[in-house]
């Protein structure tokens, strides 16, 4: 837990290399005199927290004896890519360690699931929503408004190609019903939602006021997915001052079987999308 997900690609090329160093009967130590370095090299590689060059992890996978060319390639990619500056990293004068590691998260996972409660999340805020948003909680060292609206409409390019992730987004009724920046605003992005959601792609669902008592009362989470090589999955739990990551199988199980929960607990898609236009409705009338 915690770790900084500014390596993610590192992360996921750590525990594939401890996946086959554990597989090949090795220990760190053997692993360590093939690139001639120090068993705690190894460990920092497979924890993600340190990278290594081409020639090492070639040596390394010749050592555990990975004869599969395309998990060979794959990994050699990974590793490569693990060096790759995001856009978001030109920003890291403004740019608060929490919303840098969102940031990167978000921007590599194959498959994002996220329950928000209390407002419409980043990746699908209209401009005028998210400033409303952001000037209302303005982040003493952060960037300003107008650069915090900018970020935040840069991160939902992830929405747009083939290579964008599947999302499933649960959203408590309060979300929707809270009026962000005053009746036409909010009328806008409802608008929005409805427009974007195109299930399975894009799923958005309501937990509405009359479901009672749901399996997140605590609070809002998002949980990554990562594809094969080094398949992974991350846990992600924000508040005002500190951030939680978790990805020890033991502690994403909760979080999976309440995920399940959740969207049994909340409409279908296209209920949701009528709850959503219904209120769309009203607002504009307003």
């Amino acid at each position: 837990m915690g770790q900084p997900v500014t390596t993610v690609r590192r992360m996921r090329l750590g525990m594939e290399l401890r996946r086959l160093r554990e597989q090949a009967g090795k220990s760190q130590l053997e692993a360590a005199d093939v690139v001639d370095a120090s068993d705690a090299k190894i460990s920092r590689v497979e924890s993600g927290k340190t990278g290594m060059s081409r020639l090492e992890l070639v040596a390394l996978l010749d050592l555990y004896e990975v004869k599969d060319e395309t998990l060979r390639e794959a990994l050699v990619d990974l590793n490569r890519n693990s060096r790759k500056r995001g856009w978001w990293q030109q920003h890291k004068d403004v740019l608060s360690p929490k919303l840098m590691e969102l940031i990167e998260l978000e921007s590599t996972a194959s498959q994002i699931f996220q329950f928000e409660s209390g407002l419409i999340p980043g990746l699908f805020q209209t401009e005028a929503y998210a400033r409303a948003v952001i000037s209302a909680s303005p982040e003493p060292h952060g960037p300003s408004v107008d650069q915090g609206v900018q970020i935040r409409l840069e991160r939902q390019k992830i929405l747009e190609g083939s290579q964008s992730p599947r999302i499933i987004c649960v959203l408590d009724e309060a979300a929707i019903r809270r009026q962000v920046g005053g009746p036409s605003v909010m009328a806008e992005q409802l608008r929005k939602l409805v427009c974007i959601a195109n299930p399975p792609h894009l799923s958005i669902q309501v937990i509405p006021y009359s479901a009672g008592a749901h399996a997140s009362m605590e609070g809002p989470f998002l949980r990554f997915v990562y594809p094969a090589p080094a398949h992974m999955d991350i846990v992600f739990l924000e508040q005002k001052a500190s951030r939680l990551f978790i990805e020890e199988a033991a502690g994403l199980e909760p979080y999976r079987i309440t995920e399940e929960h959740l969207r049994t607990q909340a409409l279908s898609s296209a209920e949701s999308m009528k709850l959503i236009s219904a209120i769309a409705a009203e607002l504009d009338h307003a």
